[in-house]
Formats: C-alpha cells, sequence, structure tokens
C-alpha cells in the first residue's frame, strides 16, 4: 500500500525557496486505481510559504479539498478561479466517472509545478530528473492498467522515462505522429509489466481543446470506454 511517508518524500522542494513537487492527487481509493491520467507538468507551484508539508500531502490526498484550494489559491494570485485547460479536464473526469468506478490518479510526467512549460524548461536539471523519478516509481508502484496522456510533449517524456526505466521496449511509440494521429489511433501501445500485468498508453490533444463538453473527443471516448470494458472483464 502506498504510504504518506513516501508521498511526503516525493513532496520535498527540491531546493530552499522552490515549490513542492505534486506527485498526484487521486479522485477515488488509492487502493482501487486502475488510470492515470497525465500532463506535462503542473501549472500551480505552491510553496512552503503558503502551507506546511504534512497539511500539503493532506491535501493531496483530499480531492475535494485540493480543488477548493486551488481555485481560492488562483483568486489570491489575481487569476481567475479555473483555468481553460482545468475546465477541460474536470469535464472529462466527470464524464469518466460516470462511466467507470474506476480510481483515477491525475498525475504528470514532470511533476514539479511552474507557471508554464517556458518556466519548466528554466528550471535546473536535477529539478527536472527527479520529477520524472517521481513519475517512474508512481507508475512501478501502481501499475495502472491505462495512462491517458494529454499532449504531444506528454508523450515524448512518457515514452523516454518508461522506455530508459525499462517499462516498455525501445522504439515501441511512434514519436513522428502527430498528437491528432495518434489520438485516432489510440491505444498507441500496449505493454506488460514485469509481473505480466497488461498496461495501454491512451494519448491526445491538450485538454486546453477539450471545452465544457469535449464534442471534438467523443471518438476518443469510446476508444477509452472500450479500453476500460475490456481489461474490466479480464478482471472478472
Amino acid at each position: 500500500m502506498f504510504s504518506n511517508d513516501v508521498l511526503k518524500q516525493m513532496c520535498i522542494p527540491p531546493a530552499t525557496g522552490k515549490s513542492y513537487y505534486r506527485p498526484f492527487i487521486c479522485n477515488g481509493d488509492l487502493s482501487k486505481v486502475d488510470i492515470f491520467f497525465v500532463g506535462i507538468n503542473p501549472a500551480t507551484p505552491i510553496s512552503p510559504i503558503e502551507i506546511d508539508i504534512d497539511s500539503y500531502v493532506s491535501l493531496l490526498l483530499n480531492y475535494d479539498e485540493f480543488i477548493r484550494f486551488y481555485k481560492e489559491y488562483r483568486i489570491s494570485q489575481d487569476k481567475d478561479q479555473i483555468s481553460r485547460t482545468r475546465m477541460g479536464m474536470n469535464s472529462f473526469l466527470s464524464w469518466l466517472a460516470n462511466h467507470t468506478d474506476l480510481a483515477v490518479i491525475e498525475t504528470d510526467a514532470i511533476p514539479y509545478p511552474t507557471a508554464n512549460v517556458k518556466e519548466l524548461k528554466r528550471e535546473p536539471k536535477h529539478v527536472i530528473d527527479k520529477g520524472k523519478e517521481i513519475f517512474y516509481q508512481l507508475v512501478t508502484e501502481f501499475q495502472p492498467k491505462l495512462l491517458i496522456l494529454h499532449g504531444k510533449k506528454t508523450v515524448e517524456h512518457v515514452a523516454y522515462i518508461l522506455t530508459h526505466g525499462k517499462v516498455i521496449p525501445p522504439g515501441q511509440v511512434d514519436l513522428e505522429q502527430s498528437i491528432e494521429q495518434m489520438e485516432l489511433k489510440s491505444p498507441i501501445i500496449e505493454f506488460n509489466y514485469p509481473n505480466g500485468k497488461k498496461g495501454y498508453i491512451m494519448a491526445c490533444r491538450h485538454f486546453m481543446y477539450y471545452g465544457s463538453t469535449g464534442d471534438s473527443f467523443e471518438e476518443f471516448r469510446k476508444r477509452i470506454l472500450s479500453i476500460v470494458k475490456g481489461f474490466t472483464m479480464e478482471g472478472e
């Protein structure tokens, strides 16, 4: 069972004055996680100045409280209560919850928060490397049956992390494809964990394009339901 102490160690900032890592937030029972919902990196940095680490860890483990804190924190930073990307993510995750009872972890290939991807690129290599190590540790700990990756850069980072970690064989993900092609062909890869458990990786456009209804993602959602139905039946 994944422990709070392990999560706390993952959250520790990389240096004084830096933000916490945000390994994941989970809507559901951690012991029943089968789906990872993966982006590049979190977009709202939270530091020890705002909240102590024990309270931060508790926040990550309480989905509703985290979302409430997230909204209030954005308002305090003179931002909209919710970003366009988060609106799309919430809409998609609500749809997913209505069609499956599986617990979902929201995580990132590099779970170190920055205001945008440009700022992430400015972070020292050791900050990014630790983020990748955290993601790899989460994948190998939970062994999700389905990883849903949003955004082409996310696919590139995850392919690198899982290939170097020997979770998937080299060259299995065709990175020459556009994200639209990956979305249409998902799952883009089926693989087996070292213990033989099967996993699937699906990829789609960034969720800033999802909107409030996600109509343009309808075919992708059908593919998700097909995969989920398949591995749910396998477990019966």
